[in-house]
């Protein structure tokens, strides 16, 4: 392995999105207690962080008095500030969200105006040694909801990002790459869709570099995507990379022969249809047609009206990075998927993407899994990346110590 290429501990981040968090005051507090308690679990000095910043509190962050005691706060926190993620725009954990995560679209100025503000955030925020900073949005939108003006729409505002993100490249330094996040049911959700994007976009817009694909495996792993040949697509073709979400999806294998096991299964898994998520969920038919639902619900329906058509569910639950079974043998997650990443990653020396768990979701788990203070959940965090830790070690990529800042997006 050549010197450089891994990951050291500190760069090993999570997306703070899983604390709920309304403006800049709930942030603040959110890196004083929730980061800082697992950076000290983790006994570590300084931690790399993707924070989620809310549009309020983006727009509150424009203000030059608060963005210095903001940066100071970063300083004082040990947080290395490398990575935002930019999707949710307002509430994420305030009731239900569901398809509104969507919301505003890549056809709508909000996006583009929240999208600034955090790019100019994040160009201060930048340690010294790091000069990218990536920041995950929107897959353009939701699909059932699209059409071709909005998708006219959505380049035309892409344009004007990369412009704004040229120019202020130009005058800080700092180059900030805002990176495209595939997801179930969205514009961009499968490898093919991303590759024909990503092609056209570097024949279209002169300030190509900038726009970036985030790689979320739980997502790829509901889609069936195999994670290793899904990356190695992307490289080929020449899509760029900037982040790598870590994350776990929840699988269930339905029993065909036994009736009363499966509807055990399935009441089982019912207990993973919360209200405040879209948890999408994906099927192979008889024929190895994907199928789709838009919500756990209404697979569970059809799965019950249709005993024995659809032997495996992929459920777009972000559950933690460790779990392999939760309450029954037939529900685990799709670690094959993140192993799959990190085996792309020990093949690929020179590709070394943000990496940044995100499990958002632990406040939503089924009782049972769910954790009973705020503390136990902060223990959760820090043993899921514990468990990245141990992959990377596993595979050579784990290093002392940082010693070069994050490569191009490549």
């Amino acid at each position: 392995m050549n010197a450089g290429t891994g990951w050291a501990a500190a760069q090993v981040g999570y997306c703070s999105n899983v604390h709920p968090t309304r403006d800049l005051a709930g942030l603040r507090s959110s890196i004083e207690q929730h980061f800082q308690g697992v950076r000290t679990l983790r006994r570590l000095n300084e931690q790399d962080s993707g924070l989620w910043i809310s549009a309020l509190a983006a727009a509150e962050l424009q203000q030059t008095s608060a963005r210095s005691e903001f940066l100071s706060l970063l300083q004082r926190s040990g947080l290395r500030l490398t990575s935002l993620n930019g999707f949710p725009y307002g509430q994420f954990h305030d009731g239900a969200v569901k398809a509104e995560v969507y919301l505003p679209s890549w056809a709508e100025p909000k996006r583009l105006a929240y999208s600034l503000n955090l790019a100019q955030i994040l160009a201060l925020a930048l340690p010294p040694d790091c000069h990218q900073g990536v920041i995950s949005s929107v897959p353009l939108g939701y699909a059932a909801s699209w059409n071709p003006t909005l998708q006219q729409h959505a380049e035309y505002q892409l344009r004007q990002l990369t412009a704004s993100l040229a120019r202020l490249h130009l005058k800080t330094g700092k180059k900030i790459v805002f990176c495209l996040e595939m997801e179930p049911d969205c514009v961009l959700e499968n490898t093919d869709q991303a590759i024909a994007f990503f092609r056209r976009w570097q024949t279209t817009d002169p300030h190509y570099e900038y726009l970036a694909l985030c790689f979320d495996v739980c997502h790829q792993a509901v889609m069936f995507e195999d994670c290793y040949q899904s990356l190695d697509r992307l490289r080929q073709a020449r899509v760029p990379i900037g982040k790598i979400q870590l994350s776990n999806a929840l699988i269930c294998r339905l029993p065909s022969q036994d009736d009363n096991r499966r509807e055990h299964v399935l009441k089982t898994l019912g207990e993973f249809a919360e209200t405040t998520y879209l948890h999408q969920v994906k099927a192979r038919d008889a024929q190895d047609r994907l199928m789709a639902w838009a919500d756990l619900p209404a697979a569970l329906d059809d799965c019950a009206k249709h005993p024995g058509q659809y032997p495996e569910l992929r459920i777009h639950f972000h559950i933690p990075l460790f779990s392999e079974h939760l309450l029954l043998p037939e529900l685990s997650g799709s670690q094959i998927a993140l192993s799959q990443t990190f085996d792309f990653l020990a093949s690929h020396g020179d590709f070394r993407p943000v990496l940044e768990v995100e499990t958002y979701s632990w406040g939503v788990l089924p009782v049972q899994l769910r954790p009973t203070t705020e503390y136990a959940q902060l223990q959760g965090i820090a043993a899921e990346l514990h468990w990245v830790e141990e992959q990377l070690r596993q595979r050579q990529l784990l290093q002392p110590q940082a010693q070069e800042a994050y490569a191009d997006a490549l």
